[in-house]
């Protein structure tokens, strides 16, 4: 009987500790939403939003280093980590528009910058691994046109909920491909993706299900961007 009740105070210890890394990451993030608002606008190609993001994380992780207990650190640093990679795949939703060419080698930039400030803080496999998606940001916006399909299964295989939503989104916002040719890849991409289900998803979810606008399954209807 000690045995079980022991058990599940510390599960109910664990999932308040959990709830409280996750609020302590929702404040910094809310500290740092008019920034990663502005991700992919004119202010984006124009200055260095970056730095700012980068020093509050310092000031923020500095506090938490001093005061949590290192599981609860690694845990919220992983936590602030996702959240970081997820807010540039986000950030395609909104009224922006994908440079091919100045987008890719500004998040290249960019992406070099956090993972160097995010390994002072964790394993550096697993900055690599998070960090990952946006760099598939970064090769679907810089794709050739012939070369878009193979690169969308290629990452599939890999990312089995990457939204076609996402990759309707980031095609539209390119400033590259004529309206004509858009319209042809994203029907192909559409009917090849049309035996995606929600039960074999369910089974391989990865950062990409965690994405605010974006759901594993939410494929943009027909018609929405020609």
């Amino acid at each position: 009987r000690f045995k079980a009740e022991l058990s599940q105070t510390m599960d109910i210890f664990m999932g308040v500790a959990e709830a409280a890394t996750q609020t302590l990451a929702d404040i910094v993030f809310s500290d740092l939403r008019p920034i990663t608002a502005a991700l992919f606008t004119a202010d984006w190609y124009q200055d260095d939003l970056l730095q700012p993001v980068i020093e509050t994380l310092k000031d923020y992780c500095q506090d938490f280093h001093d005061h949590l207990d290192k599981y609860l650190y690694r845990r919220l640093m992983q936590d602030l980590l996702s959240r970081f990679a997820l807010s540039y795949v986000d950030a395609v939703a909104g009224k922006v528009k994908l440079r091919k060419g100045q987008a890719s080698e500004k998040l290249n930039l960019e992406l070099h910058r956090a993972s160097k400030f995010f390994k002072e803080h964790m394993d550096g496999a697993a900055v690599s691994e998070t960090l990952n998606i946006v760099r598939i940001l970064i090769s679907l916006i810089d794709s050739t046109p012939a070369m878009i399909f193979l690169e969308f299964f290629s990452v599939k295989k890999q990312y089995p909920d990457l939204p076609l939503a996402l990759i309707e989104d980031i095609l539209s916002k390119r400033d590259d491909l004529e309206k004509q040719q858009l319209k042809s890849i994203l029907e192909s991409l559409r009917q090849k993706s049309k035996g995606d289900t929600g039960s074999s998803l369910a089974k391989q979810r990865t950062l990409f299900s965690k994405l605010k606008n974006y759901s594993p399954l939410g494929s943009a209807t027909k018609g929405r961007f020609l």
